[in-house]
């Protein structure tokens, strides 16, 4: 599905959460679908961020890049362009690699080719979840609000409506892998997950 027709969806659903009519298609060019269409990347990647959802989460081998003009860490000499579907940086998938962001370019202490795990941008809306739709969808309403509802109250409430619907869909989603954490990490927990969004 494309981005307009998930922005008219999950816009659509945004408005119903609300208590108001939503609009029919992104084609409508109301002010609605406008403010929908404006607010929906944002409110996209705000929930990718939050987890290393399965259906976003990927893993590719970054190739060394040449940086010149920039002073560099002597400790991480090597570089790495991100790539551009990434959302938010997870972790090389050595974790003995020592690294550091610079804005899109991945400094590591390891020369490349380099595995590295991150969640990449998803904009079709057949491959979120329901519960990621609904957590999307609550998100959104809760940007839209302060125009379209004027309520602080409702605001807030949307917020927190948002944030629980998110821990939902990271509960839901937590069972698509095994209970030990994917990173080696031990925090005392065999619910990793769980630790992680309590």
């Amino acid at each position: 599905m494309s981005t307009s027709m998930a922005i008219a969806t999950i816009g659509a659903a945004a408005f119903q959460a609300m208590e108001l009519a939503p609009f029919s298609s992104f084609a409508d060019d109301t002010p609605q679908a406008q403010d929908a269409a404006s607010q929906y990347p944002v409110a996209r990647r705000m929930c990718l961020e939050a987890c290393d959802w399965s259906f976003a989460s990927t893993v590719v081998n970054l190739p060394q890049v040449a940086v010149s003009g920039q002073l560099v860490d002597p400790s991480l000499v090597h570089a790495f362009a991100l790539p551009g579907d990434c959302v938010i940086f997870r972790h090389p998938l050595d974790l003995d690699t020592g690294w550091r962001l610079d804005g899109r370019t991945l400094r590591t202490d390891r020369p490349g080719p380099l595995a590295v795990r991150y969640t990449r941008d998803v904009d079709n809306e057949n491959l979120m979840p329901a519960s990621f739709q609904t957590a999307l969808a609550l998100r959104l309403a809760a940007m839209l609000s302060p125009r379209w509802v004027g309520s602080d109250s409702k605001t807030q409430s949307l917020d927190a409506r948002a944030e629980m619907a998110l821990k939902t869909a990271m509960r839901i989603d937590a069972r698509s892998a095994s209970l030990e954490r994917y990173d080696g990490e031990d925090y005392g927990v065999t619910d990793w997950v769980g630790w992680a969004t309590r």
